[in-house]
């Protein structure tokens, strides 16, 4: 049996969907809905290795955490099946971390950096606070018309939205995505898709 998860819908009822299955958008039809554009799509970064490895300097990747040879792989083949499925993509942004900087590259061949996609995982401080007002906000903003936009970053972003901006938890793996709708605040989630998912998906 699948595993099952709980959602919030709008009037704040939980509601279990297979592990992998946002409300309005099965795996047949995902594709043609983001191809008339209107989504935000958010991922975490592409496979890493947790062991061994510092991550304690933005200003080198030395000192990070950095994708492993898997994961540039397979950000790569993300990108491939979105070029397969005719999805189209406006704005890539992502976390300052090299990391997430390396996937969006990979994957669209294109980034914008933004420091508000950073995170440092304690939502009680204020500069936290502050960045997690701007990825609600963005969130809930609608792309320019027959486009999507791209956001990659990371597990606690999304954790603390769920704390403090009234989202549903969404804890995702690397290389995993959710896709939402924009138009309200919290923006509804659409679907969710791992990397693989998004590769099967196209057939890739």
């Amino acid at each position: 049996m699948p595993s099952r998860r709980s959602v919030l819908i709008g009037s704040g009822i939980a509601v279990l969907l297979p592990l992998g299955v946002g409300a309005g958008a099965d795996r047949t039809d995902l594709a043609a809905t983001l191809r008339a554009g209107g989504f935000n799509i958010y991922f975490r970064h592409s496979l890493t290795l947790r062991q061994g490895q510092p991550d304690d300097d933005l200003s080198s990747c030395e000192r990070q955490r950095n994708l492993t040879d898997a994961g540039r792989q397979l950000a790569s083949r993300i990108g491939a099946a979105f070029r397969a499925l005719a999805i189209p993509v406006g704005a890539v942004r992502s976390s300052p971390y090299c990391r997430c900087v390396d996937t969006a590259r990979l994957a669209f061949g294109r980034v914008e950096v933004v420091p508000w996609l950073e995170t440092d995982g304690d939502e009680s401080g204020d500069p936290e606070r502050a960045r997690l007002v701007r990825l609600r906000d963005a969130l809930a903003a609608a792309p320019p018309r027959g486009v999507n936009d791209v956001f990659v970053a990371h597990g606690n972003n999304l954790g603390g939205l769920a704390k403090l901006h009234g989202y549903p938890e969404l804890p995702i793996a690397e290389a995993e995505s959710v896709v939402f709708r924009p138009g309200t605040a919290p923006a509804r989630v659409l679907a969710r898709r791992t990397g693989l998912q998004w590769v099967q998906l196209a057939g890739a």
